[in-house]
């Protein structure tokens, strides 16, 4: 199959499943807030971010059997495809116990934490139910998934989980409309999310012959950059998981439920944004050891192609979140969801975190986990030291402050290492394009504000109308810079 064909499944099949996802995000939470209120939706939501913490046990082992499996694959060496599958399932399955214990002492103290506005009983057997999956994950899939991602076949990882997530919103539905126990809704969704890895399974044993992960304990293949690779994890899941856990200890459920409205938007339009660079680490992992230059060549394109399809995302999500909000939390009446100023430093930290794809897949293709190691920590630091800060101040706005400053930062220096040292590129030119994107973004804003505002928006219908049209006119702007820039050569 060649390299265009792998590049087009996989972002659309990714795409696919972003949209299935953002389906269910969009679908779900506003029944949970009618049905069970406010303060039940916000737990769950700080469940995930805090479950997502403990998946840190894993952190570091995927990504450096990745790396890792570069070379097996290319070479079609099973006997190394072996050993660093064995290698990374016998992490998985320490990681995994080890998680299982976390899992029960979160339980315990969140349950203690919410006691007030929450059943503690309730909380800790949903944090159970909600963990149980990933317990799974660790001791049956996680190798698989290094596998099947390193092999440039993550279309069918998204491909099994799409089919899981419908199935998923479809159950859940039914179940809240029949008023059956949040507890009830959640224990059926994590028995058909576990259900996929029967699935995965079954792929991974019919089309990898000789696949076997026994683990010799005299002759271990030992991963490389495996704590490096966790650091990165680290930081990571700190900034993008703490802001729900911030707000759940120093404000209220309520509030953490409001946050979780809009970042439940902006996660579906950074996933969109993510489906683009969807299988690109696997192809430039390869591709740089073999031809520098066609990697130079081909991730110019790609970063342009990107960046001007960021500039139309977020021009369209700046001119329609308000009339989109005010029909969402419609009938959500226990808080107050309308909150323009989260609304633009939603934008802001969105349109600055999302510039870094580009030059993070490329970073993560080149596996170098340890030389980027210290930006990442200060990025932590800067990011979590604000927000202890700012959120005596503001509230979830200081969070967004604290993000905004981080990632203005990491997102530069990324963009920076990317190019000096991995590409052997300018740094102006694609910090040049970064200042264009942003100019036309706010220009396109601020010329489509007034006209958007004045149209009434009474029902999901109307809304979909109004994106259309100004979808259509935004790709204006966007294609014709995409025109100029394109083809041009190599800087």
């Amino acid at each position: 199959m060649s390299t265009r064909a792998v590049i087009l499944k996989n972002i659309s099949a990714n795409l696919l499943l972003q949209l299935i996802t953002a389906l269910g995000g969009f679908i779900l939470p506003p029944l949970i807030v009618v049905t069970y209120g406010s303060a039940t939706n916000g737990m769950l939501a700080s469940v995930k971010q805090f479950i997502a913490y403990l998946t840190l046990l894993e952190a570091g082992i995927g990504a450096a059997a990745i790396v890792a499996l570069y070379q097996a694959l290319t070479a079609h060496d099973n006997q190394l495809r072996n050993r660093i599958l064995a290698a990374a399932h016998h992490f998985y399955r320490i990681s995994g116990s080890l998680f299982a214990v976390a899992l029960v002492v979160l339980a315990t103290l969140f349950a203690w934490l919410t006691r007030h506005e929450i059943s503690a009983n309730l909380t800790f057997c949903i944090v159970l139910v909600m963990g149980a999956v990933n317990i799974l994950d660790f001791f049956f899939f996680g190798s698989y998934r290094a596998l099947l991602t390193a092999d440039q076949k993550t279309y069918i990882i998204s491909g099994i989980q799409a089919v899981s997530i419908l199935a998923n919103i479809a159950v859940c539905y039914w179940l809240i409309r029949a008023g059956y126990s949040i507890l009830s809704v959640q224990t059926a969704s994590t028995l058909i999310q576990a259900a996929k890895f029967l699935l995965y399974r079954r792929y991974v044993r019919h089309h990898y012959s000789g696949l076997n992960q026994h683990y010799d304990k005299h002759h271990p293949y030992h991963l490389q950059q495996t704590w490096d690779a966790l650091t990165h994890q680290l930081t990571g899941l700190l900034i993008f998981s703490s802001p729900l856990v911030l707000i759940s200890l120093f404000l209220s459920l309520k509030d953490a439920s409001i946050y979780a409205v809009y970042a439940l938007i902006f996660g579906a339009i950074k996933m969109a944004l993510q489906s683009l660079s969807q299988g690109m680490q696997a192809i430039f992992g390869h591709s740089l050891s073999t031809n520098p230059a066609q990697t130079r060549h081909n991730f110019c394109r790609y970063n342009r192609l990107f960046m001007c399809f960021l500039g139309w995302v977020y021009t369209c999500t700046g001119l329609l979140l308000a009339p989109f909000i005010q029909l969402y939390t419609h009938n959500m009446t226990d808080a107050n969801y309308h909150q323009p100023v989260l609304a633009i430093l939603f934008l802001f930290v969105g349109i600055i975190e999302n510039s870094r794809i580009p030059a993070m897949t490329i970073i993560m293709a080149a596996g170098r986990y340890k030389a980027t190691k210290p930006q990442a920590l200060l990025e932590a630091g800067i990011n979590i030291t604000c927000s202890l800060c700012f959120i005596q101040i503001w509230g979830s706005a200081g969070i967004l402050l604290a993000a905004l400053i981080s990632f203005l930062y990491r997102s530069t220096e990324m963009l920076h290492y990317s190019c000096r040292h991995i590409l052997s590129l300018s740094f102006s030119r694609p910090l040049i394009l970064w200042l264009v994107i942003f100019i036309t973004i706010a220009v396109a804003i601020s010329i489509g504000w007034q006209p958007i505002s004045s149209i009434s928006v009474h029902n999901y219908l109307d809304w979909i109308k109004l994106s259309l049209i100004t979808g259509l006119i935004a790709t204006l702007p966007f294609s014709f810079l995409l025109l100029l820039i394109y083809r041009r050569p190599v800087q």
